[in-house]
């Protein structure tokens, strides 16, 4: 069967959600086709929304609608100097234990999945909502997954990190160290940084059993060993997400009775704000995010700031009261995404810490 044909077949055959990730297994390891996933949560139906939404020029059609499993094509059209179009087919996962999570799946090249399903997806913010992998979450995954599949030997080859530094925005840096896991992440560690993507192989007695990439978004390819890399990896970014969205919602004021707050926290091990200093580099760090405004009501000795996000129109309080924690306060609004956002931006250019809520806090 030419691969062509076996695309063709993949596209129109039917089978039912479980039969499909079985499906994706058999490409994986006997066509040797790279899968690629992006694990997103989203409180609407993606059969019902994603055909309505137009991102620039691209937009997608479903043309088969199974029980948990939808397949999609998306089409754009490119006008720059001689017009045309691309295009190509993913499906959608609905995850059968967590409600409003969902992985787009594709078999398509890395063009497609880069520059057409990538950008589709992440345009659909706030609505679709990726998730964020705190470093030694991401750490212990791929520890985990050596363990589980007693492997050799993790090599990464690509790793774009940022490192973070106290009076300047953070840089990006691309290598291929072919480092292991330990050294890496020790190097990242004593620099004070942490991993956009990372791509290793997977290593038993020498002979490399797949190529896999993940990201801090939770994004992930492998070329081959997929049964595995969807266990251990694409799994607990699913969960991840759906604790997530459970931690994150119904925090607008208006949502609650009598318009009670309810704050989120970010803890910390150790005293983090003990020296004053340390006030003005989280302000600072707070400024840098995007398409919001960061108005400072208060800096010295505690830390007061109100933030207003453009995107959707959620508002916070941010306060610092303790040496060891951040409360974030939503406001009317408080979006999922939002809130989600912010908490992320914390993470990338100021410290990461646990998220927990206020009434667990220890104040």
């Amino acid at each position: 069967m030419t691969e062509i044909d076996f695309n063709k077949s993949f596209y129109t055959d039917n089978f039912s959600r479980e039969e499909f990730i079985n499906r994706l297994e058999g490409i994986s390891s006997i066509e040797n086709k790279t899968i690629s996933a992006i694990p997103f949560g989203c409180n609407k139906t993606p059969v019902e929304y994603l055909p309505n939404f137009i991102s620039g020029n691209r937009f997608v059609e479903i043309t088969k609608n199974y029980e948990g499993l939808q397949l999609y094509k998306l089409t754009h059209n490119i006008k720059h100097k001689e017009e045309r179009i691309e295009e190509g087919f993913f499906f959608i996962y609905e995850h059968p234990q967590y409600n409003n999570v969902y992985i787009a799946f594709t078999i398509e090249d890395s063009q497609f999945f880069h520059y057409e399903l990538r950008p589709y997806l992440e345009n659909l913010y706030p609505d679709v909502v990726l998730t964020f992998i705190k470093s030694n979450k991401l750490k212990n995954l791929i520890k985990n997954f050596k363990y589980k599949n007693s492997l050799t030997e993790i090599k990464i080859t690509r790793a774009t990190q940022k490192l973070r530094f106290k009076e300047e925005k953070s840089m990006t840096a691309i290598t291929w160290p072919k480092a292991t896991l330990e050294e890496a992440f020790n190097w990242l560690y004593n620099n004070n940084g942490w991993f956009k993507s990372l791509q290793f192989e997977a290593i038993r007695n020498e002979k490399v059993l797949a190529n896999i990439y993940i990201n801090r978004k939770g994004i992930v390819r492998t070329y081959r060993y997929f049964n595995k890399v969807f266990e251990d990896f694409i799994q607990p970014v699913c969960k991840l997400i759906d604790n997530n969205m459970k931690l994150f919602s119904n925090r607008s004021r208006r949502e609650n009775p009598n318009l009670a707050v309810k704050p989120l926290v970010i803890q910390y091990d150790s005293d983090v704000f003990k020296d004053i200093e340390e006030n003005e580099i989280f302000i600072k760090s707070v400024k840098q995010i995007k398409s919001a405004s960061v108005s400072v009501l208060h800096g010295n000795p505690y830390i007061h700031l109100s933030f207003l996000d453009y995107y959707d129109g959620s508002i916070f309080d941010i306060w610092v009261l303790n040496s060891n924690q951040i409360a974030i306060v939503p406001q009317m609004k408080g979006s999922t995404a939002a809130i989600k956002r912010l908490i992320n931006h914390i993470f990338d250019t100021y410290a990461e810490g646990k998220i927990i809520d206020y009434e667990s806090a220890k104040i």
